[in-house]
């Protein structure tokens, strides 16, 4: 193999193994099982973390006590190094641990402390004679997101300080440095614009304060090769096992990186091949009955106009915690509800390990909250209405525009940002600033996380701690034939 070092990187599979979007039947280019990382002594396979959590085939298996597939996937594969993703922690240490210990890569990520099989850093010589540094490092917004149960006996701490201490105790060990993040790229390369200004991301900092050769960044799902900031070469893949990188560092010193398209063809083990059926099995089984199929529409109709989907999430988060108001987002990708609607249908459109969390807020929270969904909002030079730049850049995040149910509410988009609410109202009455209500959210909502700030230091009513997609089935099982109503419209254009 040419070149004095060869890199395959992976980041984001979700547990994404099988040629499948779990939408349908039908084989796709996508899915860890696809890939293929020819190896020699000069070559390393890395994986950028959120491995473990994120797809029906995960949620299977954890809920019908099947045994996770991921390790012994990566492990057919000969990865060499992983690191920790947020969501990897999703399901606590114990699961966390059960699938570090029956991985044969090393784990390294330098700003978690605890007790799992994970270092800091470490140097490969590779067979050419090349010392390879790698240093893994992890977003300390898992602090913020994670429930605390997940993450005891666990410490999550700075990831620029990590990364410096681990250089110190380096130094002199390495001829190239990699770095392993699971974060993503805080700037517009091609302009330097800043496009977020916390620490979740800090991808670009890295580069300008640690000096690797090559940083290996994840969580926003950008598909990105030969990147460069500050000197430094930067990738990294789009999610759900759609691609992976090639890089390689030449016997000139130049890094050369490619995005690589995975085969929909997969041979699979003989058991692979029973997972798979036995998985397929059971996300066709019905559960329940719509009096109309709800299908997702176009974004932006869907955020000006309302969304069936939604409101039946938001029914069930009702229905689950007896609050009187309900917000909700919808993932990026969402397949919908057929009439007759199966458990496949639930998995592939609430796709999210979420929990729920009933705040106690004000009317001035709530006119807070709306304001800033209708940011989600913004004006073409020509006037036409088109979804703002910080929900498309530097990553998609329309699972950051909530849709409520229990209040009646309208904006007017030719008002400036923060000024767009002309219409909140309870039962026809309007809302006071200092009215007091109880409101159900996902529990990375009730963080404060996509900007809803104004949910920080609310007080907790209640945590519900089974996932929505469970309560979503629960609901479907209760209720025999649930009648669709027309969608709720917000006025203003």
């Amino acid at each position: 193999m040419n070149g004095k070092l060869t890199i395959y990187f992976t980041s984001d599979t979700h547990g994404f193994l099988y040629n499948t979007r779990f939408t349908d039947t039908r084989p796709s280019g996508i899915g860890l099982l696809g890939m293929r990382f020819p190896k020699d002594g000069n070559t390393l396979v890395i994986d950028g973390g959120d491995t473990i959590q994120g797809s029906p085939l995960t949620y299977f298996c954890r809920t019908e006590g099947e045994p996770l597939p991921v390790a012994a996937a990566l492990n057919d594969r000969e990865y060499d190094y992983v690191t920790l993703g947020n969501h990897d922690f999703n399901n606590g240490p114990e699961d966390l641990r059960a699938y570090l210990e029956e991985l044969r890569a090393e784990c390294l990520c330098a700003n978690v402390q605890g007790d799992l099989p994970v270092k800091p850093w470490t140097v490969r010589r590779l067979e050419n004679g090349l010392r390879v540094g790698l240093i893994g490092l992890v977003t300390p917004w898992v602090n913020r997101w994670e429930k605390p149960e997940n993450l005891k006996g666990l410490t999550i701490s700075d990831p620029m300080e990590a990364a410096r201490k681990a250089l110190r105790e380096m130094e002199g060990q390495y001829d190239v440095l990699v770095g392993i993040y699971h974060g993503g790229i805080e700037r517009d390369l091609e302009t330097g614009r800043l496009l977020s200004g916390t620490d979740e991301n800090i991808a670009c900092r890295l580069c300008e304060e640690i000096p690797f050769d090559i940083l290996l960044t994840g969580h926003q799902h950008i598909a990105l090769a030969s990147g460069k900031w500050h000197g430094v070469h930067l990738v990294q893949t789009p999610c759900n096992a759609q691609q992976y990188i090639r890089a390689e560092l030449g016997e000139d010193g130049q890094w050369h990186s490619e995005l690589m398209n995975v085969p929909p063809e997969q041979t699979l083990t003989p058991r692979e091949r029973e997972l798979k059926g036995k998985m397929e099995a059971w996300l066709d089984t019905p559960i329940g009955h719509l009096s109309r199929a709800i299908l997702p529409g176009d974004r932006l109709r869907m955020a000006a106009e309302g969304s069936e989907i939604a409101d039946l999430f938001n029914r069930v988060q009702l229905w689950a915690s007896g609050a009187e108001i309900s917000c909700t987002g919808l993932p990026n990708e969402i397949r919908g509800f057929e009439e007759n609607v199966t458990v496949r249908d639930v998995v592939s459109t609430y796709v999210y390990s979420n929990t729920l969390a009933v705040l106690r807020v004000t009317g001035k929270v709530l006119r807070e909250a709306l304001e800033q969904c209708a940011t989600y909002f913004d004006r073409t030079p020509e006037g036409k209405l088109t979804i703002s730049e910080p929900f498309l850049r530097p990553k998609e995040a329309h699972f950051n525009y909530d849709f409520f149910m229990g209040i009646e509410y309208a904006f007017d988009l030719s008002r400036p940002k923060g000024q767009r609410l002309c219409r909140l109202e309870r039962e026809g009455r309007p809302i006071a600033p200092e009215e007091e209500f109880s409101l159900v959210m996902n529990n990375y909502r009730a963080t404060g996380s996509g900007d809803f700030e104004c949910y920080v230091g609310c007080p907790v009513i209640r945590d519900i701690q089974t996932e929505v997609s469970e309560l979503i089935i629960r609901y479907l099982a209760e209720h025999p034939m649930i009648q669709i109503p027309d969608p709720m419209r917000i006025c203003g254009d």
